[in-house]
């Protein structure tokens, strides 16, 4: 017949500062001449993939300095797991075991962040080498990492080449904000050669991102290679 407790609910602010990824490209008069409006579409869609895939490789990669994002791997505070840790040597470029795999899920999980929609992120090459490892040693088929329905361990796996070869990324994606400023910007420019008559493209996006909880994330790569 007591009175409950009560619990103080801590917050905590997080900040996010725009980081500006930018690119452009010049077509020619002559060009746009001999072709039609289609010329400058396809010179739009290639500066938008650009500037896609240097976000993509930044949400993963970014240094935190020099006007980049700070990347998942560069967040102090992430699970690591070390793929070399067998003694190999360096420069062996170890692999993961599925042991190392469950490794990180584990590292999560101890943190009680196993939650939402875990995946794990690897790149054409580390879905070979999971298509074609056994789970485990001994003898016998025991099935391969790669799961059927593109699963590793029963979680969904994506596969991009924006990551680096042997490195592999887990956990809860949901816990990873992404902040963006604006549309993406397409602007003509038909002023700077106006006297060549050359168009100049230019795409500009503003971004950041942003962990609200670090202990969702592992980092898996041979740090002795």
């Amino acid at each position: 017949d007591q009175d409950a407790t009560e619990d103080g609910l801590e917050m905590d602010q997080i900040g996010m500062n725009p980081k500006t990824v930018a690119a452009y490209s010049e077509i020619t008069r002559r060009l746009l001449l001999q072709s039609s409006l289609d010329v400058e579409a396809l010179v739009r869609r290639d500066l938008a993939t650009a500037l896609a895939l240097t976000i993509d490789s930044a949400f993963f990669y970014g240094t935190g300095s020099s006007n980049q994002p700070r990347g998942v791997k560069n967040y102090a505070g992430i699970n690591a797991v070390d793929f070399g840790s067998d003694g190999a040597g360096a420069g062996s470029g170890q692999l993961p075991t599925f042991a190392e795999l469950v490794e990180m899920e584990s590292l999560i999980a101890a943190d009680n962040a196993d939650v939402g929609s875990m995946a794990y992120v690897i790149n054409s090459g580390m879905r070979g080498h999971f298509k074609t490892t056994q789970k485990f040693t001994g003898g016998g088929d025991t099935g391969t990492i790669w799961e059927p329905g593109n699963t590793v361990n029963g979680y969904r796996t994506e596969v991009t080449n924006q990551i680096s070869a042997g490195d592999v990324f887990f956990g809860n994606f949901a816990d990873a904000m992404i902040g963006m400023w604006g549309g993406l910007e397409l602007n003509a420019d038909p002023y700077t050669h106006s006297t060549k008559g050359r168009l100049r493209i230019v795409a500009m996006q503003d971004v950041d991102f942003v962990l609200r909880r670090t202990e969702s994330f592992a980092y898996g790569a041979d740090t002795t290679a």
